[in-house]
């Protein structure tokens, strides 16, 4: 995992980190240092290896010092470029000095020189250290004539910590940023570098660290990332004498006349990920298109309102199902009317296995939540942004502006796991701690999508794991999966059935 630190929080691990040996001076000088190093890892086979540095005055600007240091020490051609004048920081200043002690060129940016100009328009690599995570959000000469000067360069343009113009904790963009093509980020990720907007800006991501040692984190574990060994230690494990019955039994109620396909998406996404039984109850005007793909799931078919929706009266027959069930599975494609609405509420009332609420099921008590917080078993809510929305009583644009305190608020309001899907999905089982997923990119953002993931989901739990740790698995999984759909075909051309057609290939490199 890797920890998502705010401002604040950067200085108090700095602090801390300074209080047990490892001073600020050696923080700065082992920040640059692994920035040379991430940049070397790309640019040392180069036969060309000419550098500007665009230093500011604070302690960022420290850190571009020591990257011309190291980098001019490897043989780079480098000069460095004073945006705001001499450094101000302690800690910058004395790496400016012995930059200078190097002979490294040093000198004001002058925009209007030819020379400079020259060399920074054929510089292969560009190196922003102009604010990093001290920009206080307004618009200023020097950010502007940085971000023009790049604008027109051709080089690999790094940004150190965070681009310059990028508020830190926020993802809003208060002053048009630099456009880096990689961001070297110091110590841990920082807020910005995972919410949109302000993430379009940072390009690639590379934490770099920077001898902290590791115990001092604990402290910070609010907002954790997930990784691949993250996934590997909670994938469960199957025994070679293992039968159908150790992988689970799942119920999953879902489709209508109306979207069939729901039904279709969920059931198959389980089926693929691994759970042992799969029972599919949908209303029986739907039969024709339920029974279209995955003959590995059991039918129960139920009766049709008026709508082509699960009819209330099939409530004996959906409880019964409940009984034989490790876990459920409840909204996809259903519709919202009276008869959904009461199926919902019975099942919270009744299941004594966890219960996956995701899209109608959510909607069916938008209205009165209190009930999930009194079901008997756990339950675990997959909301977008809108879903999200109708369950606070706001905007779907307010859910976007804090999606970590809308996370927390569901959570609160519900007692329940909370998947807050979207770009950056964020799950919370505790309203305290969360998981963010990075996987995944703009071509799941399609009709269904939601639905195969909730399958995954419904999987992961049947299979034994914890709804966090289920939830954790199959955002990751699914985000994995649709990358490697868009790799393959497009972005544009991504949709769920292609994302079930790689999902057995995808787990292989888990198990």
């Amino acid at each position: 995992m890797e920890y998502v630190l705010n401002g604040a929080d950067i200085k108090a691990l700095e602090a801390s980190a300074d209080a047990n040996g490892v001073s600020y001076l050696r923080l700065m000088e082992n920040a640059g240092a692994a920035c040379a190093k991430a940049i070397r890892k790309r640019f040392d086979a180069a036969q060309n290896k000419r550098v500007s540095v665009f230093c500011g005055k604070g302690k960022n600007g420290g850190d571009g010092f020591v990257i011309a240091r190291k980098l001019y020490e490897n043989g780079y051609d480098v000069r460095v470029f004073l945006l705001l004048g001499d450094p101000t920081a302690e800690n910058a200043i004395e790496m400016r000095a012995r930059a200078a002690h190097m002979e490294i060129p040093i000198s004001e940016y002058d925009v209007h020189s030819p020379l400079q100009k020259r060399f920074i328009l054929t510089s292969d690599i560009l190196v922003d250290a102009l604010f990093g995570t001290g920009f206080s959000g307004d618009e200023c000469e020097a950010l502007s004539a940085l971000r023009a000067v790049l604008e027109e360069a051709e080089g690999t343009v790094f940004s150190v910590d965070v681009p310059s113009g990028l508020l830190t904790d926020s993802g809003a963009v208060a002053a048009e940023p630099v456009k880096a093509d990689v961001t070297l980020t110091v110590m841990a990720l920082k807020p910005s570098l995972t919410l949109y907007p302000a993430k379009r800006y940072a390009g690639e991501i590379e934490v770099v660290r920077i001898g902290v040692p590791e115990e001092l984190y604990a402290p910070y574990d609010t907002v954790c990332t997930l990784e691949d060994e993250d996934i590997c230690a909670m994938f469960p494990k199957a025994e070679e004498d293992a039968n159908k019955g150790d992988f689970g039994k799942l119920l999953i109620l879902a489709g209508s006349y109306a979207m069939p396909g729901a039904a279709v998406l969920s059931s198959a996404a389980a089926v693929e990920c691994g759970a042992g039984l799969v029972r599919l109850a949908f209303p029986d005007k739907a039969y024709a298109a339920v029974t279209a793909r995955t003959p590995e799931k059991v039918l129960l078919p139920l009766e049709s309102n008026r709508e082509g929706r699960i009819s209330f009266q099939n409530e004996k027959h959906i409880l019964d199902a409940l009984k034989s069930a490790d876990a459920c599975l409840l909204g996809c494609g259903m519709g919202v009317d009276y008869d959904t609405k009461a199926v919902v509420e019975s099942v919270l009332r009744h299941a004594e296995i966890p219960v996956i609420l995701d899209a109608d099921g959510i909607n069916a008590v938008a209205s009165d939540i209190d009930i999930i917080k009194e079901a008997k078993a756990p339950v675990i809510l997959t909301p977008h942004p809108g879903e999200a929305a109708r369950l606070l009583g706001c905007t779907p644009q307010e859910v976007q502006a804090n999606r970590m305190e809308a996370c927390r608020a569901i959570h609160e309001k519900t007692g329940a796991v909370v998947v807050l899907k979207g770009a950056g999905t964020l799950l919370t089982a505790d309203g305290v701690h969360f998981l963010l997923n990075l996987t995944g990119d703009e071509g799941l953002a399609t009709a269904g999508s939601g639905d195969v993931l909730a399958g995954i989901l419904a999987a992961f739990l049947v299979r034994g794991l914890t709804p966090i740790e289920a939830s954790a698995v199959a955002t990751y999984l699914h985000g994995k999966a649709g990358e490697a759909v868009s790799k393959a075909f497009s972005k544009s051309g991504n949709t769920p059935s292609k994302v079930l057609d790689v999902l057995p290939k995808l787990l292989a490199s888990f198990e």
